[in-house]
């Protein structure tokens, strides 16, 4: 049974990181365009596999998102100072959202875009 109560702590903190994340400026703006992406996919009445895609893409970017901030706060707990460094990485991680976020747009407007003007 210990290792069952182990199990449900992890749960625990990884749903207080999701309340971490649920602070974060983007990560609001992700999770609303992305909540408005999956209800849309139910009312345009989408095929099944379209909407695991969108499902996906927004589970990808709010993933993505979730690690830059985890890495940006660790990485400005290591360091206030300004090192170059640092500020690759912070670029590195911001870059890795974007190719998420611009290829779930991409693939969106693909998916939706043939629902809404496909006859």
């Amino acid at each position: 049974m210990e290792w069952l109560r182990k199990f449900i702590k992890s749960f625990k903190y990884a749903l207080m990181g999701l309340g971490v994340a649920a602070t974060e400026r983007n990560f609001i703006v992700q999770l609303i365009i992305g909540a408005a992406a999956i209800i849309f996919s139910f009312v345009l009445g989408l095929p099944f596999i379209e909407r695991i895609i969108i499902l996906l893409c927004v589970a990808l970017v709010l993933a993505s998102e979730a690690m830059n901030s985890a890495i940006e706060r660790l990485l400005d707990f290591v360091s206030q100072e300004r090192i170059e460094e640092i500020r690759e990485v912070k670029d590195l991680m911001a870059g890795a959202v974007l190719i998420f976020s611009v290829s779930a747009f991409v693939i969106g407007i693909f998916i939706f875009g043939k629902a809404l003007f496909s006859p």
